[in-house]
């Protein structure tokens, strides 16, 4: 599957003793259109992951490092692995790119949660967090006061800030940028944040601006939830550029 998208998988690592971590969702539970997810990631390979793991080389040749909060969160073991991968990216002068993505029923406690995901954040070129988590992490969720937090207290200037149906707002060195939600027919939700981060960073990385690739990741996330599944409907270049010609323009800039 990863190997036909065209993804590099020989850095892959395999465990033979270990199993593939797993999640099953639970439709319209425990409220008609509302879904809950059970977790299966103790004692998974990814769990079991360690800083030796991690090819420096490999990590510093790249041109963005990314990860979240669930690495963090799914045993110690990966939450160091995690951190190293942040440090080297760093030191080698790679983007490091991270999505808070708290998921309450990993962690051990929301302060183990908040110490942890603080303590890391000080590695991070571009974070990616909705209005829940910045609340859960700085005690604030208004845009400007999140911005504010971030940047006084982790040094972060880019930061995309995820309103749900409201769309996003971000700030990237300074620029304040609002991107309106696609209004779309919600089959499933699940799989629009990592939608949005992805197409986010593969369009900055190709040297679109911040706007057009916040438009261009809301467009990915509304496909992506008018059908189930995380990956059903991830879109290709072409139909996600179908999409936005069918759909139109809804940037806002202030």
């Amino acid at each position: 599957l990863v190997r036909g998208e065209g993804v590099d998988v020989s850095h892959i690592k395999f465990d033979p003793e270990r199993s593939t971590g797993i999640y099953f969702v639970q439709r319209n539970y425990p409220l008609p259109g509302v879904s809950d997810v059970v977790y299966y990631r103790k004692g998974s390979a990814a769990s079991a992951m360690s800083p030796e793991d991690i090819d420096d080389g490999y990590v510093t040749n790249a041109r963005l490092f990314h990860t979240s909060g669930i690495t963090l969160a799914i045993s110690d073991s990966a939450r160091e692995t995690a951190i190293r991968g942040m440090e080297t990216a760093r030191r080698g002068g790679v983007l490091v790119s991270f999505d808070v993505n708290y998921r309450r029923k990993l962690w051990r406690s929301p302060n183990d949660a908040i110490n942890v995901l603080s303590s890391t954040l000080r590695f991070v070129d571009i974070l990616f967090l909705d209005d829940d988590e910045a609340r859960l992490l700085l005690g604030v969720s208004k845009p400007d006061a999140v911005f504010k937090e971030l940047n006084s207290r982790f040094g972060i200037g880019r930061v995309v800030l995820k309103l749900g149906l409201e769309g996003s707002i971000m700030n990237w060195d300074g620029k304040v940028v609002r991107v309106n939600a696609y209004r779309v027919p919600v089959k499933d939700p699940i799989g629009a944040g990592d939608a949005y981060a992805g197409v986010f960073l593969a369009s900055i990385l190709k040297g679109l601006s911040p706007e057009e690739s916040a438009r261009r990741a809301s467009a990915a996330a509304a496909m992506v939830v008018m059908v189930r599944g995380d990956e059903e409907n991830l879109p290709r270049e072409e139909e996600l550029e179908k999409f936005l010609s069918g759909y139109g323009r809804q940037v806002d800039l202030r």
